[in-house]
């Protein structure tokens, strides 16, 4: 018997998660001088919507994965069980969660197979790749396999943002500081790219139609997917963003197999990168074997 262990950066459905016995450790968000865990103090939407009052209102935000202590509690428990464990995470550049969960599976070397995995990703990318792994454990692959499986689908996860806070991207290291001022200055918005597992300014555009096309020629470059979603730190304010509205409609042409284009969270990792005013489009290609 495999289990699957994974973090709240997934953004996984809490009744999926129940029906296939996933374990799912919380960031720990720090806003303003108050903690929440992930999914359990705060949901989704509320915690976007307190990073983002935050974010405007200049306030400091922390992340933090999983303590060592949490993990070894999970690994504890699975050991007693005596199941195999494949523990899939985070981009190890984009949180302190990997770090965690190595040195807590230290400790359970020879009483569990524990198998930790970088999913290179985060938000769609490791909710599609924590799926592929539930697929492939339904599947009665061993856990080697399914490691090596999943491992195999990490390069067909692709993310492209926008953001035109410069502050928010200098305090996130993305630009430096020399940056951020001439792009203010220039009015410019970076290109921010999923590369090698971190989330790094590539390029920029002169304004916000210009963003707006760079992401639609981004997404008309995929042929075939598992999954596209237009991504945003609260979704529920797409409606009445005006450049949301504009990609979706750039982009339903291209795919008119796709009823429509969702607009979906893009977590407090993406989200502290980013900031509330940015956006971009993340696709899983998948496998079209297992499908």
């Amino acid at each position: 018997m495999i289990r699957i262990v994974t973090d709240s950066s997934a953004q996984l459905n809490p009744e999926w998660v129940r029906q296939n016995n996933i374990v799912v450790l919380p960031h720990h968000i720090t806003v303003n001088g108050t903690t929440y865990r992930e999914g359990i103090d705060l949901d989704g939407p509320t915690l976007g919507q307190k990073i983002a009052e935050a974010t405007r209102a200049g306030q400091s935000i922390d992340i933090q994965g999983p303590t060592v202590e949490e993990f070894s509690e999970a690994y504890r428990a699975l050991a007693d069980e005596k199941v195999d464990v494949i523990s899939l995470h985070v981009s190890a550049a984009l949180s302190t969660t990997l770090a965690h969960a190595t040195q807590a599976y230290v400790a359970y070397r020879g009483r569990c197979n524990i198998q930790v995995v970088d999913s290179r990703c985060v938000a769609l990318g490791l909710h599609e790749l924590v799926h592929a792994a539930q697929k492939a454990i339904d599947r009665r692959m061993i856990l080697e396999d399914v490691v090596q499986y999943v491992r195999g689908l990490i390069s067909h996860v692709y993310g492209i943002f926008v953001s035109d806070d410069m502050k928010v991207l200098e305090r996130s290291k993305r630009l430096r500081p020399a940056q951020a001022e001439l792009g203010h200055m220039l009015g410019v918005i970076p290109c921010l790219s999923l590369e090698d597992g971190d989330i790094v300014a590539i390029e920029k555009v002169r304004n916000s139609e210009k963003a707006v096309e760079r992401l639609a020629e981004f997404a008309s470059e995929f042929e075939d997917f598992e999954r596209l979603a237009i991504l945003q730190l609260v979704p529920e304010l797409h409606t009445t963003n005006e450049q949301i509205q504009q990609l979706i409609e750039s982009i339903q042409p291209a795919f008119p197999g796709q009823r429509q284009i969702p607009v979906e969270s893009c977590g407090p990792i993406i989200g502290s990168i980013i900031g509330p005013a940015g956006y971009g489009i993340m696709i899983y290609e998948g496998d079209m074997g297992l499908r």
